[in-house]
């Protein structure tokens, strides 16, 4: 392999992680059209947090890991020497995170913003994964690191392996608070729009 092709390389666990972050991406932009409703509806058993804050903190967070993931290909940050804490390791390697047991960082809580805020925050969002995709050989490479509060010296790989656990996180617990609310809600297919449209 020639060094031009080295340096556009990208491991196809790479890939496969950046693919299921648009994708999962896309799916929070789909739960933000449901209707107002079921966006506020809490489920006090499974979560203090709506629908709404849900997806709104996952918003927040994957600006934020997406920022972190930039910081250490641009060198913005001094680079740590810490490697992973324990819990870091443990989720990165079963692909987990328990329920209940961490805290989000302040920036990363839920605010209280309209259907209109929280969609553009999601396609804000949404858009800066999409931008990571020509630097996926950087971040595939990358032997920075910059720190999370809990899981330790992330490497900008593992930055997007934890936004994708992150937000599968997430989603499950949304799954739950809609099963409490009656069945889970799914958008409307494009054929459904288009016959609902007539």
């Amino acid at each position: 392999m020639n060094s031009a092709t080295q340096e556009t390389a990208v491991s196809e666990r790479c890939r496969r992680t950046y693919d299921n972050v648009v994708r999962l991406s896309e799916q929070l932009l789909q739960l933000a059209r449901q209707p107002e409703e079921r966006l506020h509806f809490r489920a006090e058993h499974t979560s203090s947090w709506s629908v709404a804050d849900h997806l709104n903190h996952l918003a927040r967070a994957n600006q934020a890991m997406a920022a972190a993931i930039r910081k250490v290909l641009e060198s913005e940050t001094s680079p740590t020497k810490d490697g992973l804490s324990l819990v870091g390791r443990a989720v990165l390697l079963t692909g987990w995170i328990p329920r209940g047991v961490g805290k989000a960082p302040e920036y990363a809580k839920p605010q209280p913003d309209s259907r209109t805020d929280l969609t553009s925050d999601l396609e804000a969002a949404r858009q800066t994964v999409a931008g990571l995709a020509a630097r996926l050989p950087q971040i595939d490479r990358s032997p920075g690191r910059s720190r999370h509060f809990a899981f330790g010296g992330l490497r900008p790989s593992q930055w997007l392996r934890i936004m994708e656990i992150h937000t599968r996180h997430h989603l499950k617990i949304i799954d739950d608070i809609q099963s409490a609310a009656g069945s889970p809600w799914k958008a409307p297919t494009k054929s459904e729009s288009t016959d609902s449209a007539r």
